[in-house]
């Protein structure tokens, strides 16, 4: 034990500088948005490498939960197959201006104050930033970084990602933001007083922007409360996507994004 001690003592400078180097490169990557994501980039391949492994020997144990998620789909292709030949037209123009990349998750947070997920696809796959992220379930989050092979994934369980949403019985406007509650959970903001909104209400992205098509479920409505005052009600939904279990994803590729852009660019001049 006094070997230790004359060991730190000895280096107490050494080790001191240490410590104020690694505080200083955190602050630099946490509060720089550029080293922020050019350390997200570099980290990618090598967390990927790292956890691909890992990965891969733990989904043998998840084969059960995966097979039954697979059934759950079909059933639920099976439900939408009997509705084809009503929503022909909107399934066309769906296909024709969205393109799906599968993608495997490698790792994912979800009970930390800001969740991410890392995938085994990036540039090499037609990945890049902005592009939305959706399960079998409903809406999983948003791409923030990507390398050749990996991708880095701002998940819905994170409080800066808001997702433009609405009530699917009256199509009324919302917002769905995570309030670090549960990992489960999510809010529901800016339904006006006058819209009805009940607990087992359906809620789904609005398609009001180039990153998630419409109808998208994001959850059901499981709390709701509205004081006299308030214009607005104070709402919770319960998530679609369980992120406990979350195996498998498709990133949307909006291939009218530059054209929406475009106009959006113009029509503000």
């Amino acid at each position: 034990m006094q070997n230790l001690l004359d060991f730190l003592y000895r280096f107490r400078t050494f080790g001191l500088f240490l410590i104020l180097e690694v505080i200083c490169a955190w602050l630099i990557v946490s509060y720089n948005q550029y080293y922020n994501a050019s350390f997200l980039n570099s980290s990618n391949t090598l967390a990927g490498n790292i956890t691909r492994l890992s990965t891969n020997t733990s989904r043998f144990i998840d084969l059960r939960a995966v097979n039954d998620a697979l059934m759950k789909e079909n059933s639920l292709l099976r439900a939408q197959l009997a509705n084809t030949n009503l929503k022909k037209v909107a399934l066309d123009s769906f296909e024709n201006r969205y393109r799906v990349i599968e993608a495997s998750v490698l790792n994912s947070t979800f009970l930390k104050a800001a969740n991410y997920i890392t995938l085994d696809a990036g540039i090499s796959d037609g990945l890049k930033p902005g592009m939305g992220v959706i399960s079998d379930f409903g809406v999983v989050g948003q791409v923030k970084a990507v390398s050749n092979n990996f991708a880095t994934i701002t998940s819905i369980l994170h409080p800066k990602l808001l997702i433009s949403s609405s009530l699917k019985t009256s199509g009324a406007l919302c917002t769905v933001q995570w309030g670090s509650k549960s990992f489960n959970e999510a809010d529901l903001k800016y339904i006006p007083r006058h819209i009805e909104l009940n607990i087992g209400d359906t809620i789904v992205t609005s398609g009001y922007n180039a990153v998630f098509p419409p109808d998208i479920s994001v959850g059901v409505v499981n709390f709701v409360s509205l004081e006299v005052q308030d214009p607005f009600y104070a709402a919770t939904i319960k998530l679609a996507t369980d992120f406990s279990s979350l195996n498998f994803v498709y990133v949307i590729d909006n291939t009218s994004e530059i054209e929406i852009d475009s106009l959006t660019v113009a029509s503000n001049f």
